[in-house]
C-alpha cells in the first residue's frame, strides 16, 4: 500500500521536475526492520541476562513485589529500528542523503497497543551507508499495562521479552515517518508496520 501511494505521488509530482522524481523514488526505497532490543529493565533490574524467577537475587525479588503492590512496575527499554538504504549499494543510483526529523510511533505487545512516542532528535540517514538506526526508548507500566496477568505473569512477560531481544516478535511497531530531503520536507501518506521477521517499506 505505502509503494502503490508513494506512486500516486510521483504522478502528481512528474511535472516538476526530475528532480522531485529521483528524490521521491529514492525515498520509496527505503526500508524498516526491527533490530532488537537493549538496555532492558525491570523496576530498575536489568534482564537482559535473566531467564527466570530464580536469576534474580533475593534483594531484586523483594524489590519487583514491592513495587508490584505499589501498582508500579516499570519495564523499560531500547528498541533498535534498522533501516536500508538500497541506494547506498546501487552505484548505478542518483544517491540522496535523507533525515528523520520526526517518527511518530506506536508499539504493540502480542497486538495490545502499550506505549506511543517519538524520537527525541532527528536521525540521519547518509546516501553512502547502507544501514542506520533510529532507536526508540519504551518505558511500560506493565502492572497497568496487563493488569490480569497478576504478578508472575507480569515477570513472564518481561523475560519472554528479554530472552527475544536478538529477534523481538512479540513486538509491533507503527510509524508515520517525516524525512527531510534535498527537495524540502515529505510525511509517509500513512503509518508503516515494522516488524523484526521482514523489512517493509
Amino acid at each position: 500500500m505505502i509503494k502503490k501511494n508513494f506512486l500516486f505521488i510521483l504522478l502528481i509530482f512528474s511535472l516538476s521536475g526530475c528532480g522531485v522524481i529521483k528524490e521521491l523514488t529514492n525515498l520509496s526505497r527505503l526500508q524498516f526492520k526491527l533490530a532488537n532490543l537493549d538496555s532492558i529493565t525491570l523496576g530498575g533490574i536489568n534482564i537482559n541476562d535473566k531467564r527466570s524467577l530464580r536469576d534474580f537475587s533475593s534483594l531484586d525479588v523483594l524489590k519487583l513485589s514491592t513495587s508490584f503492590v505499589r501498582g508500579n512496575l516499570p519495564l523499560e527499554f531500547n528498541l533498535n529500528v534498522e533501516v536500508k538504504n538500497p541506494n547506498a549499494k546501487n552505484s548505478h543510483l542518483d544517491k540522496s542523503d535523507f533525515r528523520l526529523s520526526s517518527f511518530p510511533w506506536k508499539l504493540f505487545i502480542d497486538g495490545k497497543e502499550a506505549i506511543q512516542g517519538n524520537i527525541s532528535s532527528p536521525v540521519n540517514i547518509p546516501s553512502d551507508k547502507s544501514l542506520s538506526y533510529v532507536i526508540v526508548s519504551a518505558n511500560i507500566d506493565l502492572v497497568n499495562f496487563i493488569k490480569d496477568k497478576g504478578y508472575e505473569g507480569i515477570i513472564e512477560l518481561a523475560l519472554s521479552l528479554a530472552q527475544q531481544k536478538d529477534s523481538p516478535t512479540k513486538i509491533e511497531l507503527f510509524a508515520k515517518p517525516d524525512v527531510e530531503t534535498p527537495i524540502g520536507k515529505i510525511n509517509y501518506p500513512e503509518e508503516i508496520k515494522i516488524v523484526s521477521m521482514n523489512y517493509t517499506n
